[in-house]
């Protein structure tokens, strides 16, 4: 009785639990330099007129933005002289991933935002993303991981 009474708080635990990002629908967050759990709590994503797509977030502290040279299913490589772009500015400091860093060794801005779907019928769109980034300086440094957009509402 005792395994049985066990075998059930285990099971429980595993299948018990929603998903965080789906309780909390909709959402923009991350992982920032992997111990503070970035989350807006404005955000907004428009589609513009030639089909890029625009997503900004901000919690009152920091402000990101997400550029995409198309709203479709795909992913998009981050980096210097990318078409696709994050910056994320806090404290008057602007990070960008179009920025590399320049002390010894020296560290090249990178990522990736995949989206994973684009409802056109609800205007929703879902993804995920990761990314280094600098100041223009190249002195100082952002990092996301474990980034999330989930059941955005866009406009066009």
């Amino acid at each position: 009785m005792k395994y049985f009474v066990l075998s059930l708080l285990v099971m429980f635990s595993f299948f018990g639990c929603q998903d965080e990002i789906q309780t909390s629908s909709p959402t923009l967050q991350g992982l920032q330099h992997g111990d503070f759990t970035w989350k807006s709590n404005s955000r907004s994503a428009t589609v513009n007129a030639s089909g890029a797509l625009t997503i900004t977030g901000t919690d009152g502290y920091g402000t990101m933005t997400i550029i995409l040279p198309a709203a479709t299913v795909g992913s998009y490589e981050l980096g210097k002289g990318k078409t696709s772009t994050v910056t994320f500015k806090q404290e008057n400091i602007i990070y960008s991933t179009q920025y590399d860093g320049v002390e010894y060794p020296v560290y090249l801005s990178d990522g990736k935002v995949t989206i994973e779907e684009v409802n056109a019928e609800t205007k929703n769109i879902k993804g995920t993303f990761y990314f280094n980034s600098y100041d223009s300086t190249g002195t100082k440094y952002m990092n996301f991981s474990e980034g999330v957009f989930y059941n955005l509402s866009y406009t066009e």
